[in-house]
């Protein structure tokens, strides 16, 4: 089959969080069983050209736009016609553009089978919720009226998009993790050097946007009130929302915790790998993760998770690999004291972690999405 893939952010482009890697990696998954993969994009840093590029073998159509940070138009819409005219299927991704409502558009025009992957964002939460309604009705709700199937990545996800389309529309289909990239982790020493932290001291690891939503001050809250000896807090991640790591700088030196709270920005690559090397314990912190593909890295890296319970992931994670909470201070501080500090309870709430890694691969993710495009082409 030729497969499109429509998405406003892609790999390599990872200061967008997680979905650029996740779409790349399915995209190469897809084209490693012999599909043909085409991605239409943004480049975030050259919005006057376009111009193709080829990653992994997945052609990459990068289409101009206008517009500033977050908020852009795309231009040349003719170039993404004529990609949705060449496709079997085409898959789009997000929302809050108007890449994917114009793919939408013209895979009906065409006779297109088209799926929306809404990536956690219909319910409207944190800022701008009236703007995001006002999307809602003039974008999402004829998107998916448009769509063939719209895909879900945890039950919680979908049950947000339950009152927007009849439930044979939906399909639950969770994210998968490249395994093998974490069996053989480098030393995680080197970070700890790095960032000038003792050799023998805890660490807690956050990795992921620098974002409200996912609600940091709570978790450095959680961090003062826990009183963890010989702890360090490591937030790592790239900022897109200077006010915010601003608002997190001021709550640090409030506390006196400089030393000890370090926004260190975005690790990719070797370096994100050395970082889970040199944890002691993972913490998603966040009010909402249509899934928390971070937390299944952290769990396939060997780490014990303390995740909120608005996360996607967290029902498999809770007393399998880590511990469940609300995303509340004094929860997320009892989840600190007891992963860090209680060798006993960490052993028994982490003891399904083998059986969980073994389910967090790609295949059976991929298996579901391959079967969902020939089940609309046929």
């Amino acid at each position: 089959m030729h497969l499109l893939q429509v998405t406003t952010t892609y790999y390599p482009e990872l200061q967008f969080g997680g979905p650029p890697q996740k779409i790349h990696n399915l995209s190469c998954q897809l084209l490693q069983r012999g599909h043909t993969i085409t991605v239409v994009t943004l480049h975030s840093q050259q919005p006057a050209v376009n111009f193709q590029s080829f990653i992994d073998g997945i052609l990459v159509q990068y289409l101009p736009w206008i517009g500033r940070n977050n908020y852009r138009w795309p231009r040349q819409l003719e170039l993404l016609k004529e990609a949705v005219q060449a496709a079997d299927v085409v898959h789009g991704y997000g929302l809050y553009n108007l890449l994917t409502p114009a793919a939408a558009r013209y895979a009906e025009e065409l006779k297109i089978p088209f799926v929306l992957e809404p990536l956690g964002m219909y319910k409207p939460r944190v800022r701008n919720q009236y703007l995001k309604r006002m999307y809602h009705q003039f974008f999402t709700r004829p998107m998916s009226e448009r769509a063939s199937r719209l895909i879900a990545t945890s039950p919680a996800e979908m049950a947000d998009l339950a009152g927007l389309v009849e439930p044979d529309k939906l399909l639950l289909r969770r994210n998968g993790i490249n395994v093998e990239q974490f069996t053989n982790l480098p030393d995680g020493r080197r970070l700890r050097t790095a960032f000038h932290i003792p050799q023998d001291a805890h660490i807690i690891l956050y990795l992921g946007r620098i974002s409200p939503i996912k609600n940091l001050e709570t978790l450095i809250d959680a961090y003062q009130q826990a009183q963890l000896p010989n702890t360090w807090l490591l937030l790592v991640g790239p900022t897109l929302e200077q006010h915010y790591a601003d608002e997190l700088r001021l709550k640090i030196k409030k506390f006196n915790l400089e030393e000890q709270v370090l926004l260190t920005g975005a690790l990719y690559g070797e370096e994100k790998l050395a970082a889970f090397a040199a944890a002691d314990l993972f913490v998603l912190p966040s009010h909402f993760e249509s899934f928390g593909n971070a937390a299944a890295e952290a769990v396939v890296a060997g780490l014990p998770v303390l995740i909120t319970d608005g996360c996607g992931i967290a029902p498999q994670i809770h007393q399998r690999a880590g511990l469940s909470v609300q995303p509340t201070v004094e929860a997320l501080a009892a989840g600190l004291h007891c992963l860090l500090l209680d060798e006993q309870a960490k052993t028994a709430l982490t003891r399904g972690r083998t059986e969980l890694i073994q389910q967090l691969s790609w295949e059976r993710p991929i298996d579901e999405t391959e079967i969902l495009y020939q089940s609309l082409v046929n």
